[in-house]
């Protein structure tokens, strides 16, 4: 529920309101996000799933923003062989 609410930038904070997301974990972070972080979309946001709860795994970006781990538009295994 409320994918059509995250789109483009928005902070952690308004994900984890809109969203069924209960937590956005950062790569070699144990904290996790700050809910003031910014989070670059990418019009791209599939959380999982971890011991019941469900999750964005996330990663730093550019200019101190997050982006979610999972790319939109992935190459494909072997791509150009």
């Amino acid at each position: 529920p409320g994918s059509d609410a995250v789109t483009g930038v928005l902070t952690v904070g308004r994900l984890l309101e809109v969203t069924a997301v209960d937590r956005v974990a950062v790569l070699g972070s144990p904290e996790g996000a700050s809910s003031e972080a910014e989070l670059v979309t990418r019009d791209h946001v599939r959380p999982e799933w971890r011991e019941g709860r469900l999750v964005l795994a996330a990663m730093p970006a550019a200019g101190g923003t997050l982006v979610p781990f999972e790319v939109p538009d992935p190459t494909p295994c072997c791509a150009g062989h």
